[in-house]
């Protein structure tokens, strides 16, 4: 049995993979970000799996195609291979339950695996998904930039436990605080709460939230908001 926690990225499921098993992280990632491993994939999970994880900018094709749950294996050493198809199967069920939403909402599957990344990353223990869904839903539409920090750090490779006002000016394709939009890609993997809130956000008229040191959100509808909520929760 092995437990993939939402919100880790293809590099640190292969670290966990490799505590979890004889195969390495390298050879986790080599099969991966093999061309001919996706190509199979797409081939047997087409609804899940399309051109768009081959576009350009993407870091990895697969990163938030593996879905977060704990898998048991009933053979004493599976493949690599069978890992990571195991958790693409769970992923593309999950994703055929959402199908009918993503078309009355005129969103591929990449652009919401995407979506719900973000979220993931945006999430504490106390946070409302949907609340957050719609504050990008609303910076979407009138084209504000996203300015969120998880993308800066996985544009970045690494963590950090605080993003410098430096780090914000990364020339990179997934920093939303350079670029209008959604990321290339998804940054993690998505679990189920952030999944169905991309599928039904709150509506707001929020642009701005913020997290306490408790981990409780924040929202506002504007700038001046915002900074009064940073003057009364983060000083």
């Amino acid at each position: 049995s092995m437990t993939i926690p939402e919100g880790l990225t293809l590099e640190e499921i292969a670290t966990r993979v490799a505590k979890n098993t004889d195969h390495s992280a390298k050879e986790f990632m080599d099969t991966a970000t093999s061309e001919a491993f996706i190509t199979q994939m797409m081939s047997k999970y087409p609804v899940l799996i399309t051109e768009e994880v081959f576009a350009e900018n993407i870091r990895y094709s697969l990163e938030g195609y593996l879905y977060p749950a704990t898998y048991p294996f009933y053979e004493e050493k599976p493949s690599i291979a069978t890992i990571i198809e195991t958790m693409i199967k769970e992923m593309d069920s999950m994703v055929t339950d959402y199908s009918a939403a993503l078309v009355d909402m005129d969103m591929t599957v990449h652009q919401f695996l995407t979506f719900a990344s973000l979220l993931e990353e945006e999430a504490t223990a106390q946070t409302d998904r949907e609340t957050i869904a719609s504050v990008f839903n609303n910076r979407l539409n009138i084209g504000m930039p996203l300015q969120t920090d998880p993308t800066v750090l996985y544009a970045i490779g690494s963590h950090k436990d605080r993003v410098l006002f430096s780090d914000l000016e990364i020339e990179n394709p997934y920093n939303t605080y350079k670029n209008v939009g959604l990321t290339p890609g998804p940054i993690s993997g998505a679990g189920k709460s952030s999944l169905e809130a991309t599928i039904s956000p709150s509506e707001t008229d929020y642009l701005y939230f913020l997290a306490d040191p408790t981990g409780m959100n924040h929202f506002a509808k504007t700038y001046d908001e915002h900074l009064a909520n940073i003057a009364k929760y983060l000083r």
